[in-house]
C-alpha cells in the first residue's frame, strides 16, 4: 500500500485562504492559527514527493503519511463545515424563505456568531495536531528535491481497436476467422465455440475484437453479432439481457437506461429467439470468470433457436472453463516475443518514425521491454508513459526503478506507470476501485464524482472544474489506464482492463473498498465504500458492518430494494456519516427517501437514477445547499419537481424525469450555477421554463423522450455559454424559429445533435449565431426535414457532419463539401439527395 497525500494537501491550502474561512478571522487568535496552519502545510508540501517515494521501503514514513492524510481529511471537514454555513447564509439572504425579515436577521446573526466560535476552537485544535505531525516529520530527513512526475501528452482516443496497434496476433486472427467462416459444421447439433485463453494482459479481448470487427466476419454473419462482457458470477438473466441489447444495436443511452433492463427473463428469451431465429449469428462472451457445466448447458438451451451455422468466441484466463465450453482446441495466447514487444513499445513511446532519431533511447527501451516479460498491457503502459519524453534521464529512471524488484501480484511495469503519475491522477485512478470489475463508466458521472470528492485541483487560470476533470480523464486514457468503449461527443464511456483494475485495488487499499458481502472485514480508515444490496440482510448484520465506519465520504449502493432493512440502512448511513459527500443509490426501488437527509450539509451528489417507485422527495432535500449533482433521471413515477429546487444554489448538474406537464416558475431557472442539464423520459411535459436564459453558466443541455413537448423556450438561443445541445425522440416538438430580420445572437455551441424529431422541416435560424464555433452536427431520423440552411458552408470550425434517415432532404447547400475543417461527412438513407456517401479523414 502507498499513501498519496500531495493531491489532498494542495486543495486544503486553497481552502484556508477562501473568503468563507476569512470570516472567522474576526474571532480573537484565529488569524494567527490559520496562518501557522497554512505555513506548515506549505512547507510539508515541499517534501511530500520524497516521502511518497521513501514509503515504499520505510514503514515509518508510510505511517507518518497515513497520519498526515487523516489530518488533511479532518481539516477539510472542518473548513467545509464553515463553507456550508456560508452557503446557508447566502441562500437566506436571497429571500427564498418566508420568515419575517427581522427574525431572520437576528437568527442568522446568532447562528453565525455560534459557528464562528465553534470553528475557531476547531482551528486551534487542528494547529496543535499539525504541530505534532510536523515534529515527527523532522526525523525522516526528507528532501525537497525529487524526480518530476512524467506528464503524458494527450493522444487522440478511439472507441475501437485499430489493427495497426495490434502486434504479433495476426496468425491467430486469420486462423480464427477461417474457423468461423468454415461451413462444415452446419449440420452439427452442437454450436461451435472457439476459446481464446491467456494470462491477464496478453491480448485476449483485443484479438476477439479484431475478429469481431473484420469485414469478412460481418459479411459472413450478415452483421448478426453480439458482444457480451460476462459478469463475474454467472447470471443467466444479465447474460441474455446484454445479448439482446447487443443484437438490437442498442448503445448505452445518456441516461444509462435501456428498455430491456426491466424485462423478465421470459420476455428477454422470447425476444432473443425472435432476433436470432433461423439466422447465422456470432456471439462473443468476453472475460468468462465463472462457468459450470450446468450453467453452460442452461445458457446453450436458452439459445436453442440459433441457426446451426452460428458460432461462439469466448475469452478467459481459465483453461478449465474452455474445456467446458469449447468445441475446438483453445487458442492459447503466450506473451509476445522480444521483437514484437519492442515493436509495440515503439508504437506507443514515439511519434511515427521518430525512434530513428533517438538510438540512445532505443537501447534503453530494449532493456525496459526485456523486463516486461512480453505482456502487451505492460509494454503498452510503459510506452505510453514515455511518449514524447526525449530526456534520457526519464528513460533511465524507469529502467532502474526499484519497482522491478517488488514481489507482488501486480506487474511491476504497471506499478511503475502508476508511481510516476502526478498525485492528482493517482487519487482519481484509485477511486475507480470502488466500482465493480468490468463496470462501464461514463465521463459525466466520473467527472462529477471527482469534483464532489475534491479531487479536481484548481489550475489557477479560471478553468471550469468540469474542463479540468475532462483533461484528467483524457490523460488517464493516454496512459492506457482506461479503455474507451464508446465515444459520441461529448459523451464517452470507458472500462478498466482487469489487470489495471487489480492495480487500482492494490493502491487504494483501505481508502476505497468494494464490499461483496456484509460480513466482509472493513477497515475503519475507509472513506469511500460500495455496499451490496441490503434489502434481505438482518439489521444486526447491517449494524455490525456500519458500526466499524465513521469517516465515510462516498456511499454507493445500487439496486437497493424496498424493505425494513433498506430503510434501516439508509437511516443509519444518514445519521452516522455526517460528512458524506456522495450518496449513490442508482437503480434502486424504494418509495421514500428519509427526511433526515436534509442534515447532510456536506453532500455533493445525490443519485437516485432509475428509481421507478419514488413519487416524492422530502422537503428537506431542498435544504442541501452544498449539493452539486442531483440525478433524478428515469424516476418516471416522480410526480413533481417543486419550486423549492431554487434553494439548491450550488447545483452544477441536474438530470430530471417527472410526470409534470410544466416545470414550476422561478425554479430551475434560478439555478445559476448549473453547467449540465438533462431532461428525459418526461411523458407528460408540454413546456420547459421561460426563464431558461437565466442559466448563464449552462454548458450542456440534453432533452429526450418527451413525447408531448411541443416547443422550446425562445430564451434557448440566448444561452451564451452553451457548448452541446442534444434533442431526441420528441415526436411533437417544433424547434423555435425567428423572424429573418431579427439579429442573430452569438454563442459558442460546438455540437448539435437531433434525432427522431418527426415535426421539424428545417433547422432553427438561431443556430447561425454559432456558425464559427460549431464542430459537430448530427441529424438522424427526421423524416420531414427538407433542407439545410444556406449558411452551413460558413461553419468555419465544422469537423463532422452526419445525416441519416432523412428521406425528404433533397440537397446540400453549395460548398458544404469544401469546408476546409471538415474531416467526416456521412450521409445515409436520404433517398432524395442527388449524391450521398461517406467521406472520412
Amino acid at each position: 500500500m502507498t499513501e498519496v497525500v500531495s493531491s489532498i494537501l494542495g486543495p486544503l491550502v486553497e481552502k484556508l485562504t477562501s473568503s468563507a474561512v476569512g470570516e472567522i478571522q474576526l474571532v480573537c487568535g484565529v488569524k494567527d492559527d490559520q496562518e501557522k496552519l497554512k505555513s506548515k502545510l506549505e512547507f510539508i508540501q515541499t517534501v511530500l514527493a520524497d516521502a511518497e517515494q521513501k514509503q515504499i521501503k520505510d514503514q515509518a514514513v508510510r505511517l507518518w503519511l497515513s497520519k498526515l492524510k487523516t489530518f488533511c481529511y479532518d481539516a477539510e471537514d472542518v473548513l467545509d463545515e464553515f463553507e456550508a454555513g456560508a452557503l446557508w447564509r447566502r441562500a437566506r439572504s436571497t429571500g427564498h424563505f418566508t420568515l419575517k425579515r427581522k427574525v431572520r436577521s437576528m437568527s442568522s446573526w446568532i447562528s453565525k456568531f455560534i459557528l464562528q466560535f465553534k470553528m475557531a476552537h476547531e482551528m486551534k485544535e487542528l494547529r496543535k495536531r499539525l504541530d505534532g505531525i510536523d515534529e515527527e516529520r523532522a526525523r525522516f530527513n526528507l528532501s525537497t528535491l525529487h524526480y518530476e512526475k512524467t506528464i503524458v501528452p494527450r493522444r487522440e482516443t478511439h472507441s475501437f481497436v485499430p489493427a495497426s496497434n495490434v502486434i504479433g496476433r495476426n496468425k491467430e486472427k486469420e486462423s480464427i476467422i477461417e474457423l468461423l467462416r468454415r461451413s462444415d459444421d452446419a449440420g452439427s447439433e452442437i454450436i461451435a465455440v472457439v476459446p481464446i485463453i491467456g494470462m491477464g494482459g496478453t491480448g485476449k479481448t483485443t484479438l476477439a475484437k479484431l475478429v469481431y470487427n473484420d469485414e469478412r466476419i460481418k459479411e459472413h454473419f450478415e452483421n448478426k453479432q453480439a458482444w457480451v462482457s460476462m459478469p463475474l458470477e454467472f447470471d443467466i438473466k444479465i447474460i441474455i439481457r446484454d445479448t439482446v441489447k447487443s443484437l438490437s444495436g442498442e448503445a448505452k443511452s445518456l441516461s444509462g437506461q435501456s428498455k430491456f433492463d426491466n424485462w423478465s427473463l421470459d420476455e428477454l428469451q422470447n425476444h432473443l429467439r425472435n432476433l436470432v431465429e433461423s439466422r447465422r449469428c456470432l456471439f462473443v462472451m468476453d472475460d468468462v470468470w465463472a462457468m459450470r457445466m450446468e450453467d453452460w448447458l442452461e445458457l446453450r438451451d436458452l439459445l436453442g433457436g440459433l441457426s446451426k451455422g452460428s458460432k461462439f468466441i469466448m475469452t478467459s484466463r481459465n483453461q478449465a472453463i474452455a474445456n467446458i465450453m469449447g468445441t475446438v482446441p483453445s487458442f492459447n495466447l503466450a506473451n509476445l516475443s522480444q521483437e514484437d514487444s519492442l515493436t509495440l513499445f515503439v508504437k506507443y513511446a514515439f511519434h511515427h518514425g521518430q525512434e530513428k532519431n533517438h538510438p540512445d533511447l532505443m537501447e534503453i527501451g530494449k532493456e525496459i521491454v526485456s523486463k516486461c516479460g512480453g505482456n502487451p498491457m505492460a509494454v503498452k503502459s510503459l510506452g505510453s508513459l514515455l511518449y514524447s519524453k526525449n530526456n534520457r534521464r526519464d528513460w533511465e529512471h524507469v529502467r532502474d526503478s526499484e519497482m522491478w524488484q517488488l514481489q507482488t501480484d501486480i506487474l511491476p511495469s504497471l506499478r511503475i506507470s502508476y508511481d510516476l503519475m502526478p498525485s492528482h491522477l493517482k487519487r482519481c485512478f484509485a477511486y475507480c476501485s470502488i466500482f465493480p470489475k468490468n463496470y462501464e463508466f461514463s465521463n459525466f458521472e466520473m467527472i462529477q464524482l471527482w469534483i464532489s470528492i475534491g479531487f479536481i485541483q484548481s489550475s489557477g487560470n479560471n478553468q471550469e472544474p468540469e474542463e479540468i476533470g475532462r483533461q484528467y480523464l483524457e490523460e488517464l486514457i493516454s496512459r492506457s489506464f482506461f479503455d474507451v468503449v464508446m465515444y459520441l461527443h461529448p459523451y464517452l464511456s470507458f472500462k478498466i482492463h482487469d489487470l489495471i483494475y487489480e492495480l487500482a485495488i492494490s493502491v487504494a487499499q483501505t481508502e476505497s473498498s468494494n464490499i461483496k458481502v456484509w460480513t466482509q472485514d472493513i477497515s475503519p480508515r475507509t472513506w469511500h465504500i460500495s455496499f451490496p444490496d441490503s434489502s434481505d440482510v438482518p439489521k444486526d448484520e447491517l449494524r455490525g458492518c456500519l458500526s466499524k465506519l465513521s469517516r465515510v465520504r462516498t456511499i454507493i449502493c445500487k439496486v437497493l430494494g424496498s424493505s425494513d432493512s433498506m430503510d434501516f440502512f439508509l437511516e443509519t448511513c444518514i445519521s452516522r456519516f455526517k460528512h458524506l459527500r456522495v450518496l449513490w443509490l442508482e437503480n434502486s426501488s424504494f418509495g421514500l427517501l428519509p427526511s433526515s437527509i436534509g442534515g447532510l450539509k456536506h453532500l455533493r451528489i445525490l443519485n437516485l437514477h432509475g428509481n421507478r417507485k419514488i413519487k416524492k422527495l422530502p422537503k428537506s432535500v431542498y435544504e442541501l445547499r452544498s449539493l452539486q449533482t442531483l440525478d433524478l433521471g428515469s424516476c418516471d413515477e416522480l410526480e413533481e419537481l417543486p419550486a423549492n429546487i431554487k434553494n439548491m444554489i450550488s447545483l452544477r448538474a441536474l438530470d430530471i424525469t417527472t410526470k409534470q406537464q410544466h416545470f414550476p416558475k422561478s425554479g430551475i431557472g434560478c439555478l445559476t450555477s448549473l453547467r449540465w442539464l438533462i431532461i428525459s423520459e418526461c411523458k407528460y411535459l408540454e413546456a420547459l421554463f421561460d426563464d431558461i436564459q437565466s442559466l448563464t453558466s449552462l454548458r450542456k443541455l440534453f432533452i429526450g423522450e418527451c413525447p408531448k413537448l411541443a416547443s422550446l423556450p425562445q430564451g434557448i438561443k440566448n444561452l451564451k455559454a452553451l457548448e452541446d445541445l442534444w434533442i431526441w425522440d420528441c415526436e411533437s416538438l417544433r424547434l423555435p424559429e425567428e423572424e429573418s430580420n431579427e439579429p442573430r445572437s452569438t454563442s459558442r455551441l460546438q455540437s448539435f445533435f437531433i434525432m427522431e424529431l418527426p415535426k421539424i422541416v428545417s433547422l432553427p435560424g438561431w443556430l447561425e449565431g454559432s456558425a464559427s464555433t460549431l464542430q459537430r452536427i448530427r441529424i438522424n431520423d427526421c423524416p420531414k426535414l427538407r433542407e439545410l440552411p444556406e449558411w452551413l458552408p460558413n461553419c468555419s470550425s465544422l469537423r463532422t457532419l452526419e445525416i441519416e434517415d432523412c428521406p425528404e432532404l433533397s440537397s446540400l447547400p453549395d460548398g458544404v463539401r469544401l469546408i476546409p475543417t471538415l474531416t467526416k461527412l456521412r450521409i445515409s438513407d436520404c433517398e432524395e439527395l442527388s449524391s450521398c456517401g461517406e467521406e472520412d479523414d
